[in-house]
């Protein structure tokens, strides 16, 4: 029997979050047989199709900004759903990376919204919400930290 711990909530938040962005269910059969949702975002990206093929079609009209911001998400749900649990960030760093992803640049924004926290700070490591995120970088994300540190 699967033991639950904190870091399989995170990866259950993972797959919540690609539900969200891709419009998509966790196993939708367009995926392909036994394939879920992480696998076929992780495939996309692996492959270096374009990112935004990803985002529901329904969000994809948004204005730039968001879209980003959709990416972004996208890349923090990677890293949620990463295949080993020690790569998982804590869901504290989770809540600072997606508060830092909003495009509000005022610093009375950030102090109201506690963007200078110890999780931020932990969450840091894994990538600058700030920063746009590259469809390089998506791929990095995609794939599992085995393959990322032999490359």
């Amino acid at each position: 029997m699967t033991k639950i711990t904190t870091k399989s909530d995170v990866y259950s938040f993972g797959v919540v979050l690609l539900e969200m962005i891709t419009g998509r269910r966790p196993l939708d059969h367009s995926f392909g047989e036994g394939q879920s949702v992480v696998q076929w975002v992780r495939d996309h990206l692996c492959r270096k199709r374009e990112p935004m093929e990803i985002i529901d079609t329904r969000l994809q009209a948004r204005p730039d900004t968001q879209v980003q911001e959709m990416l972004q998400a996208l890349g923090i749900a990677l890293l949620c759903a990463s295949p080993r649990p020690e790569d998982r960030p804590m869901m504290k760093d989770v809540a600072a990376l997606l508060r830092g992803i909003q495009h509000d640049d005022s610093i009375e924004a950030r102090k109201a919204g506690g963007g200078a926290t110890e999780a931020g700070a932990g969450a840091r490591k894994w990538t600058d919400p700030k920063q746009p995120i590259s469809p390089t970088k998506l791929m990095a994300l995609a794939q599992p930290s085995q393959a990322r540190t032999s490359s």
